[in-house]
């Protein structure tokens, strides 16, 4: 494996641009079967004193299945190459296609018996600790729900606090 076992507390990265801009991969699952879904909303911190990734799954994803089925989840991070990779598998369902022969990406088994990809530059095995459909009786900024969720209260967000268990980053100057 060229990924290498990495203390999580001690990533110095730029989150806020690598989620929000560059994406990240979410996949649920192990190597006999698994989907996955590109997302750019999330959080990564501490929680309950525990290093932790936040996600925000819609309803209608096929991921999100996964995640309430296994309480399990990887978030991968991809060089700037793989953009259009991650545009195609956030925009098609696994219900619909083979999303691992689409996308041309290398799975990998990690020691945990998740699943990454050879091409990821960062990856963080998460377990669910808490999950939450978000309620639009929260939204305190009323232009929040007409933009995000044009289709209402039934499309909101579920939020997943999973504990970041491992994190795995494969060394400079590969691929």
């Amino acid at each position: 494996m060229t990924l290498k076992q990495i203390d999580p507390t001690k990533i110095d990265d730029k989150f806020i641009d690598m989620i929000g801009n560059e994406w990240m991969l979410i996949t649920s699952g192990n190597m006999d079967s698994f989907n996955m879904m590109t997302a750019s909303w999330g959080f990564l911190g501490y929680m309950w004193g525990l290093p932790a990734a936040t996600c925000f799954l819609r309803p209608t994803r096929y991921t999100k299945e996964w995640v309430d089925r296994t309480h399990s989840f990887t978030i991968s991070f991809f060089p700037d190459k793989y953009k259009k990779i991650l545009t195609t598998l956030g925009s098609k369902s696994g219900r619909e296609i083979d999303k691992m022969h689409e996308s041309g990406l290398t799975p990998i088994q990690l020691p945990t018996g998740d699943v990454t990809y050879k091409e990821a530059t960062l990856t963080l095995v998460c377990r669910v600790m808490y999950h939450q459909t978000l309620d639009a009786k929260g939204f305190i900024d009323t232009t929040v729900m007409p933009k995000w969720y044009p289709l209402g209260a039934t499309d909101l967000h579920t939020m997943y606090i999973g504990q970041i268990q491992a994190a795995y980053q494969r060394p400079t100057g590969l691929f």
